[in-house]
């Protein structure tokens, strides 16, 4: 049945106040904080291209300020005013497609601020009235009660998101609650007639059970099927055929699994002969799709058995859940695949729907973050039209609860009813889809390509010679995108934002194509890999511009003058024939923090032939950080430092610390000079094990929190001031020191260890103001070190690991290796932190074997810098492992402290002092 549109989509007026996040000062405030509450003016702030923005709020606060930015974390808006003025309404001049964020501050007379926010959505114009199009759907919750409902007010903003269905349930125990009268709730009425004057289609799920018939959620005998079969008719008597399809049961493979029904293809397949013969039977243009199946357990076992039971040819579609997360969806295509061939081993060509997909935001360790989530629907919607899926679900539509730690709250394409930051008002996801909506709306799909290791193209005939194209690439790179010379091609990106480029003399336009997908529209012939042009933008610090280069690298025989246009800047250069030419960009300094994405637009002989862009994260200009130290006399202290890492002076208000039940304020009214650190040290008297935590308070500015833990040190190694000559014989000044001697006890013993020739040694641990040194002589009957680099643990070398502060503080350790190789060279290693893997700079090691001694001399120096420690604040936590092959394979370790060979867990490292006094 074609699906038809009428009349306008129009936004209702919300009028909910939610309540905002109030941001608790560190200090008690003179009076109480003020009030920040958001009011949509329309619902879920979604706009459309020419409407005037208006975001509303009440507080009782004097001033607001505002920052507004978009999808690409870019400030586009900024100001302050008086409160009295706004009247409640925030009007913004932004009329570009896109999906927005505000972060609001409410300032009372004194100064005490609350700080809140909401998000917005511009939508372009798009007539959705007469389409016919039904691939793109959610799953709406209409019928379900309470926070997780999200009104009737939801479907217009459904529709104005191009969704053209609505997949939701009518509930079969609410429409028979007296044994033999079936009523559909009036609520539900409401609903489908929201849905219809909107515009959406019902996929209606027909289920679960009713207790008036049996205990258990899924029928298991035909006279329960019999008593669900009629709830079934009265639904397709209730709702009608006509833009409505009907899903039988939600993942019964997955649900009442210990019921009687026991979640069994068979039983299953009972139930749905019987009611597909019974409303085929009185309504014969029925679709009936099934069996929504969950991805879970031995999914594949079932839908064989299902299809081998003739489930098949009971349903008009297929319908599946294939959920990833937080993996991305193409993992997802191989269940699709898999269906698909069961199917086919069936003698089946029906259509397949994905009839649930999603990913979850929030905090939760599987969750996604909110642009992921965008990305992940759209390219799960692309990549199953891409592979013959006819409908696209996303689970769902609102936001089903307020707590970010529970992965179910957070599935959302707009928040909760109750959220802080507004009802309904859109995640980036939500503007995701309405843009894929307006790109592919009734276009149908030429096909799938793949282009380079992890490249994708799904393209939709537009018609008149024309193609849309959705391309992403899960390895960001440049491509070219191939459409007749001189002819336009218009760039939509994810959010919505539209470029339009001119094919070169060679008939190509080139893009960066990274995880989010964007759009090309023209006359467009194919997409490949390129490295015609390339950004780099340096690591940005909030308050100061980001910096970069865009590369222009010339194949051609004759030379190009070219201009890149990028941060409201345009700077020009010249590549010559067969030559890489550079152009310096610059983007704005902006205070806000957070992901970037950096784009420029490339211009050859004056023609916009490209555009470009890299990713980013702008970091705080400031940074606070907590250090357990101890002073020359061994007396403890907590070390404050802040850190201002742009290029001009910051002033703070000051540093409020909390130690166990003592606190107090420190660096009151301080300026942090550009690039430089200040510091403050508090005395502080440990008895066990205990907590710190700081704010450094600003004007105007959001508190900047740290906290961390503080153990007690008893009986550290104290290392004294002795700069090591490194020439593989041990310092006459440290071989006269109390060594540290490694045996074979008080570690997992060696296999087969034969005593202190088989493998023994000594340590000397001393440090000056550039490095801490590590001195070793061990004894090893016999040396082999057959690997190299991130190898070198498996064979005979040294490990060190080191965490400042006391052991169990500190969560990130720097282990470092060094190693003599059977090759020659000594060898050096950093395996973690992670992000540091590799040769670990400025590390000096000479590593002497004497074969007539049987005994290896180790002198390692390893620069504070690379640590990340403070040499003068003279405590640090670290093992020792001398690792043992004898050419036979790893045989096991000596150690000295734990923490790094049995398991990694710097809390069993022993602490060590560093004595201000020079060995001898």
């Amino acid at each position: 049945m074609t699906r038809r549109r009428s009349g306008a989509v129009s936004l209702l007026t919300a009028g909910l106040l939610l309540a905002a996040v109030l941001q608790t000062p560190a200090r008690a405030a003179t009076t109480a904080a003020p009030t920040l509450t958001i009011t949509p003016t329309v619902v879920g702030n979604t706009f459309t291209v020419g409407q005037q923005v208006k975001l509303g709020f009440s507080t009782d606060a004097a001033t607001v300020n505002w920052t507004v930015r978009d999808a690409a974390g870019t400030e586009v808006a900024k100001g302050s005013a008086s409160a009295a003025s706004l009247n409640g309404q925030l009007p913004l001049s932004i009329s570009a497609p896109g999906w927005y964020q505000t972060d609001l501050s409410a300032v009372a007379a004194d100064g005490t601020t609350t700080f809140g926010g909401t998000d917005f959505a511009v939508l372009t114009p798009h007539d959705f009235s007469t389409s016919t199009d039904t691939r793109i759907g959610v799953a709406g919750a209409l019928a379900f009660g309470g926070a997780a409902n999200p009104g009737l007010e939801a479907v217009p903003l459904m529709a104005a998101g191009g969704i053209s269905t609505d997949r939701d349930e009518a509930f079969w125990s609410a429409a028979e609650t007296t044994k033999g009268v079936i009523e559909f709730p009036q609520r539900y009425k409401d609903y489908k007639a929201a849905l219809d004057a909107n515009n959406v289609d019902f996929l209606n799920i027909l289920d679960y059970g009713n207790s008036l018939y049996y205990p258990d959620e899924a029928p298991s005998t035909d006279e329960q099927r019999a008593a669900f079969t009629r709830y079934a008719v009265a639904a397709v008597d209730q709702w009608g055929t006509e833009h409505t399809t009907y899903e039988l049961w939600n993942e019964w493979n997955l649900r009442d699994p210990n019921g009687a029904a026991k979640a069994s293809p068979e039983n299953y397949v009972a139930l749905l002969k019987m009611v597909s013969a019974a409303v085929r039977a009185k309504h014969p243009d029925v679709k009936l799709t099934g069996p929504a199946l969950a991805v879970i357990n031995d999914w594949q076992g079932w839908f064989t058995k299902f299809a081998d039971l003739g489930g098949l040819d009971y349903v008009d579609a297929v319908t599946i859940h294939p959920y990833v997360q937080p993996l991305d969806p193409e993992a997802s295509v191989t269940y699709v695949n898999t269906i698909r061939s069961i199917m086919a081993a069936h003698g089946s060509t029906k259509p397949i729907y994905i009839s649930e997909q999603g990913w979850a935001t929030g905090t939760n360790p599987s969750a996604v973050s909110e642009p992921a989530q965008a990305r992940d629907l759209v390219r799960g919607n692309l990549l199953a039209y891409g592979n013959g899926v006819a409908r696209y679900s996303s689970y769902n539509f609102m936001d089903s609860g307020n707590d970010p730690s529970n992965v179910e709250h957070r599935f959302g394409l707009v928040r909760n009813q109750l959220d802080a930051r507004g009802a309904l008002v859109p995640k980036p996801s939500y503007v995701a889809t309405a843009v894929l909506a307006r790109q592919i709306d009734e276009l149908p799909l030429i096909g799938q390509t793949r282009f380079g290791t992890n490249g994708y193209d799904v393209a939709f005939n537009a018609g008149a010679g024309q193609s849309v194209h959705a391309v992403w690439s899960t390895t960001p790179g440049l491509v070219n995108v191939a459409a007749p010379a001189g002819s336009q091609v218009q760039i939509t990106s994810l959010y919505g934002e539209m470029t339009t480029l001119t094919a070169d003399a060679g008939g190509h336009v080139w893009v960066s194509a990274g995880p989010d997908p964007f759009y090309a529209r023209g006359a467009i012939t194919g997409v490949a890999p390129s490295n015609r042009f390339a950004l780099s933008v340096a690591p940005e610090i909030a308050g100061d511009p980001a910096t970069g280069t865009l590369t222009f690298s010339n194949p051609d025989a004759v030379a190009h003058s070219f201009t890149v246009s990028a941060g409201g800047a345009e700077t020009s250069g010249t590549a010559a024939a067969g030559a890489t030419a550079t152009a310096a960009v610059s983007y704005p300094a902006q205070d806000s923090t957070g992901p970037r994405k950096y784009t420029a637009q490339v211009s050859v002989d004056g023609q916009a032939v490209g555009l470009v862009s890299t990713s980013g994260t702008a970091t705080p200009p400031l940074s606070v950080t907590g250090s357990h130290v101890v002073n020359g006399s061994g007396k403890d202290l907590l070390r404050f430092r802040v850190t201002n890492a742009s290029s001009h002076d910051l002033a703070v208000a000051g540093l409020d610390w909390a130690v166990g039940t003592a606190s107090g304020t420190v660096l009151t009214g301080s300026t942090v000079g550009a690039n430089a650190t200040v510091e403050a040290d508090v005395p502080i008297a440990l008895t066990g094990p205990g907590t710190w935590s700081a704010s450094l308070r600003r004007v105007g500015e959001a508190e900047i929190r740290a906290s961390g833990k503080l153990n007690p040190v008893t009986s550290p190694t104290v290392a004294g001031r002795h700069t090591v000559v490194l020439d593989g014989v041990v310092d006459p000044m440290v071989a006269a020191q109390p060594a540290i001697a490694l045996e074979g006890t008080g570690t997992p013993p060696v296999t087969g260890w034969g005593g202190p020739a088989d493998l023994s040694g000594k340590l000397w641990l001393t440090h000056d103001d550039q490095n801490l040194y590590l001195s070793a002589q061990i004894t090893d009957d016999v040396f082999s070190q057959t690997n190299r680099g991130g190898n070198i643990w498996a064979g005979d070398g040294i490990q060190l690991g080191m965490t400042a502060g006391a052991p169990g503080e500190a969560t990130t350790t720097q282990e470092i290796g060094v190693a003599l190789t059977d090759a020659g060279p000594v060898d050096t290693w950093r395996w973690t932190p992670t992000s540091q893997t590799g040769t670990p700079p400025g590390v000096q090691a000479k590593v002497v074997r004497n074969e007539t001694a049987k005994t290896t001399t180790y002198e390692i120096a390893v620069p504070w810098s690379t640590l990340g420690f403070a040499a003068k604040d003279r405590l640090l936590s670290a093992t020792v492992v001398v690792n043992e092959n004898d050419g036979t394979g790893r045989r096991g370790w000596l150690t000295w402290g734990k923490g790094v060979a049995e398991t990694k867990n710097p809390a069993l490292f022993n602490a060590i002092r560093l004595a201000p006094a020079a060995i001898g």
